[in-house]
This record gives structure tokens, sequence and C-alpha cells, in this order.
């Protein structure tokens, strides 16, 4: 057979997995041709999703749903657990001598330069006003028409602008009486209106002529996020209370998130149209109907390029025309059933290990659909979000797409369930998502800066400066 510029063709990795002849056979009717797996590693993407992600009509995603039962997410029903007043008290002096423990012993990860680090890119997080920036003078002040573009056309703009700004994915889906289920109870009105307007109840009052919804996801940090997992005596088997050298790629997505929402808001505002944000908490099940990803076993959306990196998927309201985009399915929920990789992790154990999706909600999720579910009380007891950070970072699916396997692995996953314990016992065995060794944590202050790939340089792009 012949053999392109990799050492390792496509047939002899499928020939290593089991995966040749019949079960290829699977794939390959549904599959482009590559010569070898360089070839396909370096296939040009989509502007949305890989060549593998199939889409579904409107509506239909890969959880099962209810609409009877799927209703606006009551706040005073539904809302988050709290933890015990006790449960605050420990965990404050837990993390207290933790930190002060890191400094004063000079512990790799977690001395006073990592702790600086993580408070660094804290305090970003300033929202733009729920109506968007101020101060702006449309088109039809200035004398000249707003945009006007073909819904399509007008999808693509803002992809592309959104992109620039900093969103990683952008979707769209129309405000009709199913995807008003997503928002909160008693939080929105639509009226004919010109503007829109919050009341002394606080209850935003926004133009029905805004039927339309933008969102965009923001993505985390991969290759930082690795750097605050860690083993826990006190949680035999399991990783817990991060490392602060990881932490940054939380805070600094958070930070990112509220960036770019500044510039997508004012951008739409800038056409001459209105730009919405409000009454919506429940962020990832937009994403998730507006075909950015699918729910993974945490309970988060999970995106065929880059997993349970998104840190948050946000919206717009508009009466910008747009294209909707529609649901995804790339077989996350799937190989969700047999993975458990973030399951068998989580220093809580709030995840859960049960091989199929379920219709129970629990507290602090929404009832109404199959899905995913985790118990809220569990993980925050144990310090998510701020001191936890296992499940998200060990998905296999957030592998960088640039090796010449995992865009075989991400294939085939599309295509049958059938290798999905396999590959995730491979992810297990090649040590992915495994702590740093302290002379790892020392080496990221003297990384060579030319090569290393997960910081982002602002003004860069992606040249090899």
């Amino acid at each position: 057979m012949t053999k392109y510029h990799g050492t390792l063709s496509r047939r002899d990795f499928m020939k290593g997995l089991g995966l040749a002849g019949a079960s290829v056979g699977i794939a390959g009717a549904v599959a482009p041709s590559f010569n070898d797996l360089d070839e396909l590693a370096a296939s040009a993407p989509s502007a949305r999703h890989p060549w593998f992600v199939k889409e579904n009509e409107l509506e239909h995603i890969t959880s099962d749903v209810d609409w009877t039962a799927f209703k606006m997410l009551d706040k005073t029903t539904t809302g988050m657990p709290t933890a015990s007043a006790e449960n605050i008290a420990w965990r404050a002096d837990r993390d207290a001598k933790f930190d002060l423990e890191g400094m004063t012993q000079k512990i790799p990860g977690r001395n006073v330069r990592c702790a600086a680090l993580a408070d660094m890119v804290t305090g970003l997080q300033t929202a733009a006003p729920w109506d968007g920036p101020t101060g702006i003078t449309t088109p039809q002040e200035k004398g000249a028409s707003r945009w006007e573009g073909s819904p399509e056309d007008n999808l693509q703009m803002v992809t592309a602008a959104f992109h620039l700004a900093g969103a990683a994915l952008t979707g769209a889906m129309p405000i009709n009486d199913h995807m008003l289920q997503i928002f909160d109870k008693g939080a929105v009105v639509f009226e004919n209106i010109d503007k829109g307007t919050q009341d002394a109840k606080k209850v935003y009052h926004i133009p029905d002529k805004s039927k339309y919804l933008i969102t965009y996801s923001v993505q985390q940090n991969y290759l930082q996020s690795l750097y605050q997992l860690r083993e826990d005596p006190a949680y035999p088997d399991k990783l817990a209370m991060p490392m602060p050298l990881g932490r940054p790629a939380i805070h600094r997505a958070y930070g990112d998130g509220r960036y770019t929402e500044w510039q997508a808001m004012r951008f739409i505002k800038n056409l001459g149209y209105g730009a919405y944000k409000a009454g919506v908490t429940a962020n990832v099940a937009l994403g998730i109907f507006s075909g950015l990803g699918e729910q993974g076993r945490a309970t988060y959306m999970m995106t065929p390029r880059s997993g349970l990196m998104t840190r948050i998927t946000n919206y717009i309201i508009t009466d910008l025309p747009v294209a909707p985009t529609n649901p995804i399915d790339f077989g996350g929920t799937k190989f969700c059933e047999t993975c458990m990789r973030c399951a068998e992790k989580c220093p809580s154990d709030a995840l859960g290990k049960q091989t199929e999706p379920t219709w129970d909600a629990g507290p602090g999720n929404r009832p109404g659909y199959r899905g995913w579910r985790v118990d809220w009380l569990k993980c925050i007891e144990v310090g998510a979000p701020s001191r936890c950070g296992v499940c998200h970072t060990l998905c296999p699916f957030n592998h960088p797409s640039e090796g010449i396997i995992h865009p075989v692995v991400r294939t085939v996953a599309s295509t049958t369930s059938m290798f999905n314990k396999f590959f995730a016992d491979m992810d297990r065995i090649f040590a992915y998502g495994e702590p740093k060794s302290p002379e790892d944590l020392e080496a990221w202050w003297t990384r060579d800066l030319n090569t290393w790939k997960g910081d982002v340089t602002h003004g860069a792009g992606k040249f090899n400066w």
C-alpha cells in the first residue's frame, strides 16, 4: 500500500484497532477519501463543524425532549441547591490552608507566583449592558440605511465578525414557542414596542420584532487547564483541589466571554439592529438547540472539535434576520454512555456512572428531557466551580486535532459506537488528563514561547511570527 508523508498509514492504524475490512466499510460508506492520516488531519474544516458531523432537523437534538414537561426555568423551584453553613465554613478553612501551604512550602504549581498567576485574570468579567453597549450612533441616525442581507448571508456575516471578536462557534435559532421554553420563567416579555426596556420588577420588555437568537461559544484554554489537575489524598483514585497554575484557564475564559460579548453586541447595534441579552440562565441548551454541540455526561455542551472546553454559550436576541442552524449529531452523547472518564475522577461522585441518560432531573437540573444529570449539591459541597476543574478537563474529545490519531477517533465515534469503550480505554492508557509532575509544573515558567501553542497572543492570529 502506498504511504504518503506520515509514518503510519490510515489503513495500518485501522488494522491496529481491528477496524479494517468490513468495519472500515461502516465509516467509509459515509466518509470522504483520504490517502493517509496526515491528509485527514490537514483536511479543511467546514465553516461550522468537521465533515463527519451530521445535522438533524430543527429542534431535534440527540437528547429526547418532552415538550409537555420542558418548560421555562422556574428559579424558585428549579434553582441550584445551597450548601449548608457548616460546609461553606469547612471549605473556606480548607481552601485557605491549601493556599497558604502551597505558598509557604513553595510547592510547584501552588507557590506564590502560581497564586499570582491565578489571580492575574480575575476581575475581567464586567458584563455589557443587557441592551448592548451605549454611545452608538446607528446607520439610521447617521442618515444611512441599516444593513440589509438575506438570513443566510447575515448568518455568515455575524459568524465572521464574532470569530474575530473571539467566538469559537456561532449559531442561530428562531424564538418560537418551543425555544421560548429555554428562557427563565417571568423574566422576559415580548411586545409591540420599538426598543427594549426593563421595568421596576426587573422584567425585560423586548420588541416582538426581535424574533431571532444568535448563539456563540467561548472556548477555554485546554493546555492550561491540564495544569490544574492534581491528585488529592482526601479523594483516593480521584482528582481534586486544582493547582493554581491551571486556574487561569477558567477565569480567563470568563473574561474572554465578556470581551467577546461587548464586541458582538456592539457589532449588531452598529448594523442598525437591536441587541439584547436577557432572560436565559441555562445557556447550555442554547448551544445544543442551535447546533454548536451535544450534551455530555458532565451536563455541559460537548463539541466535536473541543469536547467540554466550551466555557460559556452566549447569546444575542435581535431583529437582524439570521438563518437557523440545525442541531448536530457527532456521536458525543452516545460516546458518554461508555467513556466515563469524567465520572471516574470526579471527587464528589456527582456525575454518576449510569450507562444511559435519564429523565430523572433532581435538584438544579431542568426536567423535560432525557439526558445526563449532575448531583449539584455534591458538586457544590466539594468546591465547584472555583475549586474543581476535573470533569471538563478529562473529556477525550478535548484533544487537538493536530495529531494523526485524534481525527480518526472522532470520525469513527461519529459513525459507530462499537469502539467507544476502546477509545476511552486508550485515553487512559496514554495517560491523557493526568496530573503534571513537579518538574513539569516548574517547567511551565521556562517554556519556549516561540513554540508553545497554549497562549493567546492578541493580534497574532494563527500565524507563526
